[in-house]
């Protein structure tokens, strides 16, 4: 289990930590988290990978907010 920068800077590269930060807050398909060390929540790395091959992409070259 690791903490969202680990899994950030090991295993989901192609994400930002405030990405994933975001992604806490906002998507309901976010993993829950699995455990605590301290303060820090802890995921397990298989989820997270599973839910970022999952989560759903905005067209490319889409900035309009409406």
């Amino acid at each position: 289990m690791v903490g969202l920068r680990k899994a950030q800077q090991a295993h989901l590269t192609n994400l930002t930590l405030a990405a994933l930060r975001r992604a806490r807050a906002n998507d309901p398909d976010f993993p829950a988290p699995a455990g605590k060390r301290g303060a820090e929540l802890l995921y397990r790395v298989g989820d997270l990978k599973q839910w970022a091959r999952n989560r759903p992409r905005g067209a490319a070259g889409t900035t309009d907010v409406d």
